[in-house]
């Protein structure tokens, strides 16, 4: 059997995350960067991603397939969320595919010895749930939610803690059964940085925008998923007499040629077309709105801005109900498919008491310091478990009967 031994002078953390959507990368790259501003001497925290990792020839395909059945068809991918949310007991392809990495991932724990457990991703928390669930290992096992929402993948029997990032979360959670004691209210992991104070005009002029005039950005998550409504913006010469427009691509480099193609077709100043970009932060200083689907990172990234948001085609699923928790908090609104999204887009930035109170209510919304309360709720934990735990070792018996 695998335990933890005695508690060195900085507690090993093993941060497990995944490239199936950006914001499990981004909630532990958030985690990993506010442990080493401020917590070097008390953790040493390492991030690992659990599909790359763990499933090095499959990891490839499940995300290309993933990422084309979100794009091509999101109403599938919606009834597989919904008829997968409320199972009491792990779906069996997943259980399957799991059980397939399993030695790999046990060979994995045994080399880094964490001695606390951090997923942001739900497949890397299953996956440890099972290997506890067999008694391979006993370490403790923290879940950190990225979404405003419950599903069946993320809430595993043998979690020690789930860090949510609303109080709907923590609600959902409870009428699963799951203890008060086990669950903290901490926002979504998001930099320091998005709440740190910019100087909006400098920014404007180092980035080539005009600081009298509203900016928006539009963004369709890490991958770019930008459809032909939010693409045929760059083209309304109507839009772009009253504001500019910031439009970024993320890993989509297909995408970002396709623009700036279109660009060169229709020359305009007004319009500024980027790929990935590091300082995602300062573009959101500047903006006066965002239209975004509504991804829990993101979205978390622009609550803590204060940056007002226009949510645009959400995904069936997470994102459908990150749309809900978001317009109920009054710091978005939703695009409605019966309106061209350049009329609502219009409208809303033309509204600047609408756009004021909306920035007023993510100030209300958000949690403060997110980052550092999970490390805080993290920290307690692994204090708290320290008591009973004994060295990592090995029995042949659990892999013998794999």
């Amino acid at each position: 059997m695998l335990t933890n031994g005695e508690i060195p002078a900085a507690a090993r953390v093993l941060v497990l995350s995944g490239d199936l959507g950006d914001g499990h990368r981004q909630a532990a790259r958030a985690l990993a960067e506010t442990c080493g501003e401020g917590l070097a001497d008390r953790v040493r925290a390492e991030v690992i991603d659990f599909m790359q990792e763990v499933y090095p020839y499959l990891h490839p395909m499940v995300k290309y397939c993933f990422m084309k059945g979100v794009e091509k068809v999101p109403s599938v991918y919606g009834y597989l969320y919904r008829k997968t949310r409320r199972k009491e007991a792990m779906p069996i392809p997943f259980k399957t595919f799991l059980s397939l990495g399993l030695s790999r991932f046990l060979t994995l724990l045994e080399e880094k010895r964490p001695d606390i457990i951090v997923c942001t991703f739900p497949l890397a928390a299953a996956a440890v749930s099972l290997l506890k669930e067999k008694g391979a290992i006993s370490t403790p096992l923290v879940t950190v939610i990225t979404d405003h929402t419950d599903h069946s993948l993320w809430l595993q029997p043998h979690t020690d803690l789930y860090l949510v990032g609303s109080e709907q979360v923590a609600s959902a959670l409870r009428l699963h059964g799951v203890s008060s004691s086990r669950v903290r209210v901490t926002g979504i992991p998001v930099r320091r940085r998005f709440s740190e104070s910019f100087d909006r005009d400098r920014l404007c002029q180092s980035f080539g925008l005009d600081p009298q005039l509203p900016v928006v950005l539009v963004m369709g998550g890490g991958s770019g998923m930008l459809d032909e409504g939010v693409r045929s913006l760059i083209r309304s010469t109507s839009l772009l007499e009253r504001l500019q427009l910031v439009v970024i691509c993320g890993s989509n480099a297909a995408m970002r040629e396709e623009l700036e193609a279109e660009l060169r077709k229709h020359p305009t100043n007004r319009v500024i077309v980027k790929g990935f970009v590091e300082e995602i932060h300062e573009w959101m200083a500047v903006a006066d709105l965002l239209v975004t689907k509504p991804g829990g990172l993101t979205t978390a990234e622009a609550v803590a801005m204060g940056l007002p948001m226009l949510l645009y085609k959400p995904i069936p699923g997470q994102e459908e109900d990150n749309a809900a928790v978001l317009e109920k908090a009054g710091v978005a609104i939703r695009a409605t498919a019966a309106r061209a999204l350049q009329d609502q887009l219009l409208e809303l930035a033309d509204n600047r008491l609408a756009l004021a109170a909306m920035q007023g209510r993510a100030q209300q919304f958000r949690r403060q310091r997110p980052t550092e309360q999970a490390w805080d709720a993290i920290m307690h934990l692994q204090q708290t478990a320290s008591s009973v735990r004994k060295a990592w070792q090995t029995t042949t018996t659990i892999r013998e009967a794999w």
